[in-house]
């Protein structure tokens, strides 16, 4: 042999060796999940049987043993979920990611959720804390016990997990707070088009709830006699996109086949590798009771399912729980309030980043929250040096008992328990709904929702004056007096993220309801038979029908040209599936169409506006065709929501001096772009145009998604269905980068038969662990496609589909 290939040869041997090490070390991080482990902690015999979709059925004596065994079975499958969750919450991703997570922890940091953890920790139950704690004894059991390599992500990073903390729990729950509270942001973007739109044209896109009375958006010259107030209101960036919501609905045993309630449940949020919910069951043999459903990796408690006597599921009602507040400087220590001269309260965070120096940043509290614009890069140059922007949010509050309330849930045998267990919660407000085995169904709305005065002319819609007391909170609803109904003649109760209260209810709630599109075909699929079943409720939650599609459809149509596409989308039923190329030419034509409407009046801030609007588009298509609104036809709103003169002046191209452009014109033209982009993106045949080929859900992890070759090892991805409106949700990017992918959908999807609870149904996205070396690393994305599921048994405690059994003993 020759010199050199006896040295290729011995090269690929030591690295084919290197790399059999190194795989077979990284297998290791899998945990054991068989036979006996002798450990610390317990109070008696944990035994953890896993199903052969990898659920956990954990059997233990007390409820603190319960929680030492979910903690036990988080970690071995999601520890470092959990890890990257909690430093994201506590600010302190730049340990891990340099310089690329700075931005991440300077806005934690100053939210604060860590300290604010712990004040909220001095305040609960003794109880609740031995719980937390025994969770915490748990997680921290597994990585004492665990023999082998962590999972990948740590040998990745090279990250060791500290010990994990009650207050790591309770800073997750701040986290998820966060992802269900967007009302600054709106503020923010109402705020920005007011600079460069009139009021009027701002209340055309942000149109009055079905009824309610059309919107008066104040002027921001009028509430901002100075420019760098009207600056400082616009300074904190864009919106969040719509699209976050929920499902949940329930009807009673007068409308299913067993004569007993069926309650659902399908929670939107963002999607990611691996899912953010695990599901679970909690088996105390002491009392012989059960709890069965979806939690948090991080913390203790089911928080979504049912035990033994009820079921539950929620959605979010979205209040207006947060309010910025722009702050006059009176020296650089103090601010102004309306009894005078205040001083920050300043605390000094220090910011530890890998590669790099430490960053001191100090944090200024003032009587309404945190400085936020203090961490907005360059914000400086709109607030100026004689104003901040300061955050008012319920979870920053000191007082936060959101734990009780999963506790209480999970103990609640009846309707009255379950409402007591509610008033506990001081997250953002949610949709509650409720069944029970005697045949009762149920909702309740609970959270702190702030009470604003009668005179407070800007309600929530724009940053307000910190200085002046009428815009302050005046204290928060009564619990008693937040929205409830129990058994309503109906027999249904469903809810999507509209609104939830009539036009006498005496509260404030929000201006941001989502539009009554899935709520209306949910309760419109409900009302077409008696004879509910499990089958019925997983067809609904299959359901891909749009009606804003059916909803905005004729009047797009009656503005086309005659063509073959004209009478596909003519005949077209609104189903969003992925098969179908109507989707593709629809959605695609409202983006060309909205550009073509807002472009000239919003410039380059229409980059930021570009979420569909429904009721914009078919205001303007109603109006260029009739000037009668009785003419209008859909069945949410008896008169069109934006006016004939508005909805007509955004179809007339501003930039344009010597023609007026009508809507019908921009609907032709937006039908021209849409088929030349198609044609040159997916082909020149329209019929062989696919939604499928271009709606991809991808759902990403942190941070393997952002490092190439690690991506496709570790997220998840495929062609989804659907849309922003239908049932069975999918995100729609505008982005060019990711142009119609989805990001966002049902998060886990439950139905609960209160006739048979152990044929009560589960799926989640993902898989139950979060080690791509695991079979069930992704082996329920399927089942999630497919809107299929799987029942979670409880007749024993080691379940007939167990494909492990671990034992935790406990030693001295």
């Amino acid at each position: 042999m020759k010199p050199w290939k006896f040295w290729l040869s011995f090269v690929a041997v030591v690295l084919f060796t290197f790399l059999a090490i190194g795989y077979g070390w990284l297998q290791s991080s899998l945990p054991q999940l068989d036979g006996t482990i002798e450990i610390k902690g317990p109070e008696a015999t944990i035994t953890i049987a896993r199903d052969e979709h990898g659920v956990p059925h954990i059997d233990a004596g007390s409820e603190n043993d319960l929680a030492f065994g979910l903690g036990f079975s988080h970690a071995q499958d999601r520890l470092w979920q959990m890890e990257m969750n909690r430093r994201i919450g506590s600010g302190k991703v730049a340990e891990v990611l340099g310089e690329a997570g700075l931005g991440f922890d300077r806005f934690f940091r100053t939210l604060g959720f860590t300290h604010r953890a712990k004040s909220a920790l001095d305040g609960l139950p003794a109880e609740t804390v031995v719980t937390l704690e025994s969770y915490a004894a748990g997680v921290n059991a597994f990585v004492n016990s665990h023999r082998g390599a962590l999972p990948p992500e740590f040998v990745l990073t090279g990250v060791v997990p500290e010990p994990w903390t009650p207050v790591d729990s309770l800073v997750w729950q701040k986290m998820m707070w966060l992802d269900l509270s967007g009302n600054a942001r709106h503020e923010v973007a109402r705020a920005r088009l007011l600079k460069k739109l009139s009021p009027q044209q701002v209340a055309s896109l942000y149109p009055a709830y079905p009824g309610e009375e059309p919107r008066t958006m104040p002027s921001l010259a009028s509430l901002y006699d100075q420019a760098p107030l009207l600056a400082a209101a616009t300074a904190l960036g864009p919106a969040k996109p719509e699209g976050y919501g929920s499902n949940n609905w329930v009807v009673s045993g007068e409308k299913t086949q067993s004569g007993l309630p069926l309650l659902a449940n399908d929670p939107h949020l963002g999607l990611t590798t691996p899912s953010i919910w695990y599901l679970t069951r909690l088996h105390d043999r002491t009392k012989n009771t059960n709890i069965v459903g979806v939690s948090f990796p991080g913390a203790p408690g089911v928080v979504l399912g049912r035990n033994d006597h009820i079921s539950w599921g929620f959605t979010n009602t979205a209040p207006d729980i947060m309010d910025l507040f722009i702050e006059k400087l009176v020296d650089e220590d103090s601010y102004l309030t309306p009894e005078g001269p205040k001083a920050f309260v300043v605390r000094e965070e220090v910011i530890k980043v890998r590669g790099g120096e430490d960053v001191v940043l100090p944090v200024r509290e003032t009587r309404h929250g945190p400085v936020v614009s203090d961490v907005y890069a360059g914000s400086e140059e709109f607030t100026g040096d004689d104003h901040v922007i300061a955050l008012q949010w319920t979870a920053l509050m000191p007082e936060d008992t959101g734990v009780v309330a999963l506790q209480k849930l999970g103990q609640a045998t009846n309707f009255e328990e379950f409402q007591a267990a509610g008033k506990y919660y001081r997250g953002p407000q949610q949709n509650m709904i409720y069944a029970d085995t005697d045949g009762n169904i149920g909702y309740y709305a609970p959270a702190l929702v702030p009470v604003r005065r009668a005179d407070n002319e800007i309600g929530g819609l724009l940053p307000s004056p910190g200085w002046d007391s009428k815009y302050d909170w005046q204290g928060f609803v009564a619990y008693d007096e937040l929205p409830t109904r129990f058994n309503p003649t109906s027999n249904v109760i469903a809810t999507a993220n509209e609104k939830v209260v009539d036009k006498d209810y005496p509260h404030f709630i929000t201006h941001d309801w989502s539009l009554p599109y899935r709520g209306n075909r949910i309760r419109s699929v409900l009302g077409e038979t008696d004879q509910h079943t499990s089958d019925t409720f997983a067809a609904l939650h299959a359901d891909t029908i749009s009606d804003m599609a059916r909803d905005i459809l004729p009047w797009m149509i009656d503005a086309l040209e005659a063509s073959p596409v004209k009478d596909a989308l003519a005949a077209w039923d609104g189903n969003m599936a992925t098969e179908t190329s109507e989707p593709l030419i629809l959605y695609t034509w409202v983006r060309h169409y909205q550009e073509l409407l807002m472009s000239d009046e919003l410039g380059d801030l229409y980059s930021s506006f570009t979420r569909q609007r429904p009721r914009l588009i078919k205001s303007s298509l109603f109006w260029s065709t009739s000037s009668d609104p009785s003419a209008w036809n859909t069945g949410y709103y008896a008169l069109p929501p934006i006016g004939e003169s508005e909805a007509l002046a955004w179809c007339d191209d501003g930039t344009t001096e010597d023609e007026v452009e009508t809507c019908s014109a921009l609907a032709k033209s937006a039908m021209d772009k849409t088929l030349a982009e198609l044609s040159d993106t997916h082909g020149p045949d329209w019929q062989s145009w696919r939604w499928g080929q271009s709606h991809l859900l991808h759902q990403s992890h942190r941070p393997m998604s952002q490092i190439p070759g690690l991506k496709d090892v570790f997220e998840l991805s495929a062609p989804v269905p659907g849309g922003r409106f239908t049932v069975n949700v999918a995100g729609v990017s505008t982005n060019p980068r990711t142009l119609n992918h989805s990001t966002f959908g049902p998060s886990y999807r439950g139905i609960f038969d209160m006739s048979d609870l152990d044929a009560s149904l589960f799926v989640q996205p993902t898989g139950q662990s979060g080690n791509p070396f695991s079979d069930h690393y992704g082996d329920l994305f399927d089942d999630w496609l497919n809107v299929q599921y799987f029942e979670i048994p409880t007749e024993t405690a080691v379940p007939a589909n167990a494909s492990a059994v671990l034992v935790l003993e406990p030693i001295e």
